[in-house]
């Protein structure tokens, strides 16, 4: 079912190819699922982050995946509009409103921490559908998709691939690069031995964890979609870059650029676009976060202005967690995992 899973409903519509390998890189999962008359009709995916925060320790618990039928999801959809309760909306209103090792089966989180689910919503699905509410979660945040695009991508003799035995160091200073973010994470970092750094006189100034996707395009809204999907595969010189059936492109996560550097974030970028072999890359960033701004105030490429997508949101439950910790926790920028997104 996860394997043929095809994300987002209204809006953009895409088929994660790396789902077996996404699963297996993410820790700690539960797995809920729901049949009826013997066929599977729904199921989520939660991964377990423990986290340190303002106010303590806390289990957050990432939605990674959740599918509903087509009859499920309309018939639970259709009751709420209505002001109704359906069958799947009062199973998840239970089973997210505590822990999931409350329910016996677990990986060792302290039952008396507070906890809560979280989960990121492009726009366009937001506005759209009534899943968010199946699942209980409140908007409490807002994040921007950025493409960075070059055609021909080149390397910098700046750049190198981070020698293991820098790792450590390099921990400690991420650690310390996102001590003002929410749900900073490490699961993730040095994942296959992908973080490359940028030096200036032996210093480490800049660096980026990264990863390698590949995408079935769907479905894209808009005359951005209509270019993406139907124009651009087309075009002499440029269709070679853009392939919808078979979109291949690297993600850039745990960004590190000392003050004052920023200006060697762009030229890393397009090193690991030439490094990658691809021509298109993704990240993810809160809107309150410092790198927000650096990342829109740079040179994307052409091929970023034809796929912008709009604002999407930081959805949370809020049943397990009072308001003051809720706005601890929004109060910083999130940290937005581009693993989590892809």
């Amino acid at each position: 079912m996860l394997r043929n899973m095809t994300v987002g409903s209204h809006g953009a519509q895409y088929h994660h190819k790396n789902t077996d390998e996404r699963l297996d890189q993410t820790q700690d999962k539960y797995f809920l699922y729901m049949k009826r008359s013997g066929q599977l009709k729904a199921t989520v995916t939660n991964a377990l982050r423990r986290i340190e925060t303002d106010f303590g320790k806390v289990n957050a618990y990432y939605v990674r995946y959740f599918l509903f039928s087509n009859e499920l999801q309309a018939s639970s959809e259709k009751r709420i509009k209505h002001g109704n309760e359906g069958v799947l909306k009062r199973f998840f209103k239970k089973y997210m409103s505590e822990s999931p090792a409350a329910n016996g089966v677990g990986y060792g989180e302290d039952l008396n921490l507070p906890s809560f689910y979280y989960a990121y919503f492009d726009a366009e699905n937001y506005r759209s559908t009534e899943l968010s509410e199946i699942l209980g979660l409140k908007p409490v945040g807002q994040f921007d998709t950025f493409a960075f695009t070059r055609l021909h991508p080149q390397k910098n003799p700046n750049v190198e691939r981070l020698a293991r035995v820098h790792h450590e160091s390099m921990r400690v200073k991420l650690a310390e690069f996102y001590a003002g973010y929410s749900i900073y994470i490490e699961q993730f970092l040095f994942l296959n031995d992908n973080y490359f750094v940028w030096r200036e006189n032996g210093e480490v100034v800049a660096g980026v964890q990264v990863n390698k996707c590949e995408w079935e395009l769907k479905k894209m809204s808009g005359l951005t979609g209509l270019f993406m999907m139907h124009i651009l595969p087309y075009i002499p010189g440029l269709k070679k870059y853009i392939n919808p059936k078979k979109f291949e492109f690297i993600t850039y996560d745990y960004i590190y650029v000392k003050p004052g550097y920023e200006s060697k974030l762009e030229p890393l970028f397009m090193s690991m676009l030439n490094k990658f072999n691809v021509t298109f890359s993704l990240q993810w960033q809160d809107v309150k976060s410092p790198l927000h701004s650096v990342i829109s105030n740079m040179d994307k490429g052409m091929l970023s202005t034809f796929s912008k997508v709009p604002t999407g949101r930081i959805m949370m439950t809020l049943a397990d967690i009072s308001d003051e910790q809720v706005q601890a926790l929004m109060h910083k920028p999130v940290f937005t995992c581009a693993m989590d997104m892809s």
